[in-house]
Parts: C-alpha cells; structure tokens; sequence
C-alpha cells in the first residue's frame, strides 16, 4: 500500500503508463495560443518601428 499523496512508487496491482510523464506545470492549449500571439504581435511591432 501506498500513500495516496505518493505519485512516484508504483503500486504492485496498478497498470503500467505508457508515454511520455505529464510535466506538473504544463501550460493549456489556451495559454500556449496567447503566448505565441503575443510573441508575435511583438516581433510584429519591432518591425514596423525598424522601418
């Protein structure tokens, strides 16, 4: 038996996980969206000023 709290040793019965691990701060498709908008309205804006 485990803690519940324990979420690295696997149990005896439990199934193994396949694939990558999720990571424990892993952004949103949403977040991930603004971001690259946000990188881009940027870079945009860096442009325009240059010429």
């Amino acid at each position: 038996m485990k803690q519940s709290t324990d979420k690295f040793t696997r149990d005896a019965f439990e199934a193994p996980r396949v694939g990558r691990p999720p990571k424990p701060d892993a952004k949103s498709q949403a977040q991930r969206a603004r971001e690259y908008r946000a990188r881009k309205k940027a870079k945009r804006g860096e442009s325009e000023s240059l010429a």
